[in-house]
């Protein structure tokens, strides 16, 4: 019998009983605000000027009563919820995991575009709690129904009596702050300040003591669905669903909206083709499976995230993270798919309902993604233009040669854009990837692996992408061992344990066209009123084959009142703030995701934060060639 999580549960405990407390008496001091003002004001003109401001009082401290006594369900984005009577085969296989995990039945069951599975809790502490599941198609397409089923008995874990009642009162303490927070956004009036002063001080307190028990709670929903699935299943479960997210991420997700710049989005059927398994849905072979696979084993903790990093998961199974990874790896459906057993005829009209609302959800990303693939067309009549007219230096060959892999459809410039630049720089490691990529694809892997030995030995060339193409290069040929000892390089310079240098000692300016950072300083400019400079940075250096990590640094300004507040309570800035909720708006209009960074009026501004990355200042937009 599996024993719920007991370490650090007191401390926690403390913890959301305090805040609760505070939040009890804050909401009645509010409501009762008249009462104690006639008692402690004596004159009747003071109390006259007095009953309006009162009134907001006692409104502001029902909502904060209101949402300490029920917190509002989580929204499930872009979801629909089922009818489980036209599902019998998932609503058995519902039924079967939760007799096996000794958990409450769901209250509903909601589908929606995501590749994962998780549960949201609604209810009051005098009333019967609501436990809504909600499954992603491309989680059921995806993944077999015993894998599938591992991942919902995960999920029954945190519902099961193995983690009690205190999980079930931090995640609902976790919705009720949250809910808090969303009232306090906006509202910066004078009466509110006291309270967003706690929130500011006492959230990230409560949730660093509770984040330690959640991780607990993730370890113990792991081990159920071990113990109900068995450990081969729940390895193969953790292998598929990284491998598959990384392939929708980076993969299937950009082809299909490359196809903005010939088709209109009306014939976009992601959901619907996912139900097909498509190629781009997983890794082209084994080979690759096991890099990738590498590079997630090698991911540090988040030290904000409550679930454990993948290493912890693989170990938890009984297998060796550090190990040879086995021959085959199981990540493809090798028969039918969770959605095809438990949906049956139903799968189709699903995907139907999930591709029209994500179709609309998703017009802008697909008008953004038209015009920039029309700003890359143009740029390449550009360059098919200028090479007529005067002499092509090696970057100008690289661009070239990496947009006629799109727009030249005899599919010959790019190999001439090569080889012409690699005669103006032999040792142009950008150009010489891409020969190599080329031999690759081409089925030359010898010659492949010599050009990728020459760019790991190039100091400005990426190192660490070079082992790791020639671990996937020698797995592709048979040779384990020298895949093995690539894989060992690699790993070492990704978590910098090599003694020599981190594998990333920063990031690289964006190198934008010029046309290309105009259109992306007009989606930003809400955000320059509000910060003292913004830069983009990338992990791979401009004109490199590999499909680059972007990073947003905002330093906002900050006045010193503030400032002095936030040493004390940790209160945020307002215009730091703004910065943050612009940008949530702002990400969905954007063809690039953007990882944000902030930097602090006492943070060192980091070193790659250079002119060359700069694309705002003090309110202004960042000209390409010009002073800062």
């Amino acid at each position: 019998m599996l024993q719920p999580p007991r370490e650090g549960r007191w401390r926690a405990l403390v913890w959301l009983a305090f805040g609760d407390l505070c939040l009890l008496v804050c909401g009645v001091v509010l409501v009762t605000s008249p009462l104690w003002l006639a008692w402690l004001v004596s004159s009747w003109l003071l109390l006259a000027l007095l009953a309006l401001p009162s009134l907001s009082w006692v409104i502001y401290g029902l909502m904060v009563l209101r949402a300490y006594a029920k917190a509002p369900p989580a929204s499930v984005s872009s979801g629909m919820e089922l009818d489980l009577d036209k599902v019998p085969a998932l609503a058995g296989a519902l039924e079967r995991l939760r007799l096996a995990c000794d958990a409450p039945a769901f209250t509903a069951v909601h589908i929606n575009t995501e590749l994962n599975a998780s549960i949201y809790q609604a209810g009051s502490r005098a009333g019967r709690s609501r436990h809504i599941l909600v499954l992603g198609l491309p989680l059921l397409a995806l993944l077999t129904s015993e894998q599938a089923a591992a991942v919902i008995a995960h999920e029954y874990a945190h519902i099961s009596r193995r983690h009690g009642h205190f999980a079930r009162w931090a995640y609902m303490a976790r919705q009720r702050w949250a809910a808090l927070a969303a009232l306090h956004e906006r509202n910066h009036r004078l009466i509110t300040a006291p309270l967003r002063l706690f929130l500011s001080w006492y959230v990230p307190r409560m949730l660093r003591e509770t984040l330690e028990f959640s991780r607990r709670c993730e370890a113990v929903a792991d081990a159920q669905a071990m113990q109900v699935c068995g450990a081969d299943v729940a390895f193969a479960t953790e292998v598929v669903l990284v491998l598959r997210q990384k392939a929708l991420s980076e993969q299937f997700w950009p082809d299909t909206f490359a196809q903005a710049g010939r088709d209109d989005i009306s014939r976009a059927q992601p959901f619907a083709q996912l139900l097909t398994e498509p190629a781009n849905s997983g890794p082209r072979d084994d080979a690759q499976a096991a890099v990738w696979l590498h590079e997630s084993l090698c991911e540090p903790p988040d030290n904000r995230s409550t679930h454990p990093v993948l290493a912890e998961r693989i170990a938890a199974t009984g297998a060796d993270p550090a190990a040879p990874l086995p021959d085959r790896l199981p990540w493809r459906l090798g028969g039918t798919s969770a959605a095809t057993d438990w949906l049956k005829g139903e799968a189709s009209g699903i995907a139907t309902q999930l591709d029209a609302d994500w179709r609309g959800h998703a017009a802008d990303g697909w008008r953004d993604a038209k015009e920039w693939q029309a700003r890359q067309h143009e740029k390449f009549l550009r360059l098919l233009q200028r090479r007529e007219q005067q002499v092509f230096d090696e970057h100008d060959w690289l661009q070239l040669a990496q947009l006629a892999e799109k727009f030249d459809p005899a599919g010959t410039l790019r190999a001439e854009a090569i080889a012409q630049g690699l005669q103006e720089a032999p040792d142009d490691w950008a150009l010489l990837q891409l020969k190599a990529l080329d031999l690759e694809q081409g089925g030359d892997i010898h010659g492949a692996i010599s050009l990728w030995h020459r760019i790991s030995h190039d100091a400005s060339s990426s190192e660490y992408q070079a082992h790791r193409q020639l671990c996937e290069l020698y797995l592709r040929l048979g040779d384990r061992m020298a895949a093995e000892r690539h894989r060992q390089i690699a790993d070492r310079l990704w978590t910098g344990s090599d003694g020599s240098r981190p594998a990333f000692e920063g990031f690289f300016p964006h190198g934008m066209h010029a046309s290309e950072l105009a259109l992306l300083q007009e989606k930003l400019q809400p955000l320059f009123q509000h910060a003292r400079a913004i830069w983009l940075c990338r992990d791979t250096p401009p004109g490199t084959a590999e499909l680059p990590r972007w990073v947003l640094y905002i330093q906002a300004y900050e006045g010193w009142f503030m400032r002095m507040v936030g040493k004390l309570t940790g209160e945020e800035d307002m215009s730091a703030a703004a910065c943050k909720r612009l940008l949530e708006r702002l990400q969905a209009r954007l063809h690039l995701y953007l990882e944000v960074q902030f930097i602090g009026p006492e943070d060192r501004i980091p070193a790659h934060c250079t002119h060359d990355s700069l694309i705002a200042q003090a309110g202004v937009a960042a000209r390409p060639g010009s002073e800062a």
